[in-house]
Order: C-alpha cells, then sequence, then structure tokens
C-alpha cells in the first residue's frame, strides 16, 4: 500500500447490503450512540458510498431483506462503520491513517453462499454500482509536484485547507480526491507554497453522459 499510490478501495463482504465507511472503529471513550467518530474526510467518503449504493439496484430499498430485520442506512444504503458495527485494525482505518488510499467496506448481503442460478442476477445487482464506484478515482484534482527546475518531488506533502488530513507523492506523482474548489497548500521539505485551485464548477468535475470527467493541475512548489 505505501509501494504503490493508490487512491481508492473497496472490500466486499456478506451481511447487510450497505456500503460502510470509516472511521471503523470507536475512540477508547466510546461516543454517544448517535455521535458517528467521523474523518476529517467525511463529506468524500459519504459521497463515495452513495455513489456504490445509489447505483445497486437494490442497496437502498427500504425493504431488501436484512439480516437483522432493520436498515441501519436509513434508506440511503450507507453507514459510519464505528457507529453500527465498530471494529478494531480494520484495512479501512489503516489505509486512511497511513496511506493515500479511501476504503470502504460493501456488504452484498446476507446469504454469503447464493445458489449458482442467483449469481448472474447478484452480478447485474452490482455491476453498474462497481464501475460508477470505479470512476471516482477521477473525481477532484490530480498532478505532479515539481520543483523550479521541473524534477518531479517524492514525499511532498499535499494539503487542504479546512481538511485536516494530507497525502504524500509517490515517486513521480500526486492524486488528491477532493469534492469542492478550495486553497491547496503543497509542501516539500522546509519548502512550501499556497495556490489555489479553480474548477469548471462547483463541485470540481463536469459530467458528460453520466460519467465523471476529471480536470488535470500541475503543481508547483517553489
Amino acid at each position: 500500500m505505501k509501494s504503490y499510490p493508490f487512491v481508492l478501495g473497496a472490500n466486499f463482504q456478506g451481511g447487510e447490503r450497505i456500503v460502510a465507511y470509516p472511521y471503523d472503529s470507536l475512540r477508547l471513550k466510546k461516543p454517544a450512540e448517535n455521535e458517528p467518530r467521523v474523518t476529517a474526510d467525511e463529506s468524500l467518503f459519504r459521497w463515495l458510498a452513495i455513489s456504490y449504493a445509489s447505483t445497486h439496484l437494490t442497496m437502498t430499498h427500504s425493504h431488501h431483506g436484512s439480516c437483522q430485520g432493520d436498515t441501519p442506512g436509513g434508506g440511503l444504503g450507507i453507514v459510519n462503520r464505528a457507529k453500527w458495527k465498530p471494529v478494531t485494525g480494520s484495512m479501512n482505518d489503516f489505509s486512511y491513517l497511513h496511506t493515500n488510499c479511501l476504503e470502504l467496506s460493501i456488504f452484498l448481503g446476507c446469504d454469503k453462499f447464493p445458489h449458482q442460478s442467483e449469481l448472474a442476477y447478484e452480478w447485474e445487482k452490482n455491476r453498474e454500482a462497481m464501475l460508477i464506484f470505479m470512476e471516482q478515482v477521477h473525481r477532484g484534482i490530480r498532478g505532479i509536484v515539481k520543483d523550479q527546475q521541473g524534477n518531479p518531488i517524492a514525499n511532498a506533502t499535499v494539503s487542504i485547507e479546512g481538511i485536516n488530513h494530507d497525502v504524500t507523492t509517490g515517486q513521480y506523482t500526486s492524486i488528491r480526491l477532493n469534492i469542492v474548489p478550495t486553497m491547496q497548500h503543497c509542501s516539500a521539505g522546509s519548502r512550501s507554497h499556497s495556490f489555489l485551485i479553480t474548477t469548471s464548477d462547483p463541485d470540481g468535475y463536469r459530467t458528460e453522459k453520466n460519467r465523471l470527467r476529471n480536470r488535470n493541475q500541475m503543481f508547483q512548489c517553489p
């Protein structure tokens, strides 16, 4: 995960038909029941979760055969894992805290061993949702952090003003998923430079035939 700069991931499991997003674990001092443990990228995680759940053929249905008889997603098909069923030491939390990857858990239903006659329908329920989810890697901004001589800067830190979660570049590139245009702060070693990223519309992306397209952005760290 640290050698290859992944930015988006998902793991598929059996259980409630729902998409769970980090944090997955609770604080040592457990918060109130109605207070989820949220990340600095809460709105982005919710967007990613909804992109899958809303495209899935049945995940947002009020009655879709819940394992426990309830609908933890409240009709949206998404839930904060720490509030729902907290788990310690998850890959999702590790990826968020120690890499650039945003990872979700996607639960596909209570029947972990569907009959072979049902597999084609299960695939159709998830096919478009998987494609839409993968397209989210193109959302926001991406670019190459370079010095004044045009050389790529490895291990540069890219920050977004107002979001307390940084990402670092790999050997050549830096990729950051972001929802709204904002002031970016790029730092490499002891040098830093702030600049404004502008996008073609308020959401930071253009839609074309219901497919998301991204804009490239060259970062300069003088």
